[in-house]
């Protein structure tokens, strides 16, 4: 297994090490139903990106709003006032997820510190307006003490990857009151590391029905365009 791959695979655990801190706040549940079922791991590398260079070990994961809904959706153990309990807390943020690395001659990683990432990072919305990270001050209480529930249970679960995994926190809407990045509506957005730009085109075809090519009957995703 090279090193990208690895990076990959052990990014698809992070939905089960979300649903770990949602128990930690000991809900006990009824079930939450959902109409249109949401294929969890098409979402989730929908929404995460990697660097395709060898000395690089990049990660960035965009979590929208949606990815808690469907997680909830498909948990037999969450109600729909638990759940909107969990996800308003971080409903007023753009979250993006960094790890930065360089990998040296002989396959080891010298991770990028938090504070070098935010000196670089910002969001370039679709319009080309640029949103740099919320200072600690301007986060919520509940949504800090959220994500310092979180840190712990990545290191232990990841290593030196969890360690060194930096949640950054933006607006999560524009001066006319729009969403930066809304994964249901057409657009796009992009976040920017110095030199590298991680683009997403909007909207996920995870989160929308499937469409059927009328030429060949190919199932497709629900953002393909014909």
């Amino acid at each position: 297994m090279n090193r990208l791959t690895s990076v990959r695979s052990k990014s698809m655990w992070l939905a089960s090490v979300f649903m770990v801190v949602f128990l930690l706040f000991g809900w006990e549940a009824t079930g939450l139903a959902q109409e249109n079922i949401v294929d969890i791991n098409a979402l989730t590398q929908e929404t995460q990106k990697t660097s395709q260079k060898a000395d690089e070990m990049t990660f960035l994961w965009w979590i929208p709003e949606e990815f808690w809904g469907a997680s909830f959706a498909q948990d037999p153990n969450t109600t729909v006032a638990q759940a909107e309990e969990f996800i308003k807390i971080l409903r007023p943020y753009t979250v993006i997820v960094v790890v930065d690395g360089k990998i040296g001659a002989f396959a080891g990683v010298t991770y990028i510190p938090e504070a070098a990432i935010r000196d670089s990072i910002q969001i370039k919305d679709s319009k080309g307006a640029r949103y740099l990270p919320l200072s600690e001050d301007a986060i919520d209480a509940d949504t800090k003490s959220l994500l310092s529930m979180m840190k712990p249970l990545f290191a232990n679960t990841l290593g030196p990857m969890g360690q060194n995994m930096v949640f950054f926190l933006f607006p999560s809407d524009n001066k006319e009151g729009q969403k930066i990045a809304d994964a249901k509506k057409e657009g796009s957005f992009s976040v920017e590391m110095g030199e590298r730009e991680f683009r997403w085109r909007l909207p996920l075809g995870s989160l929308l029905p499937p469409k059927i090519c009328p030429t060949c009957g190919e199932k497709l995703s629900g953002a393909y365009k014909f």
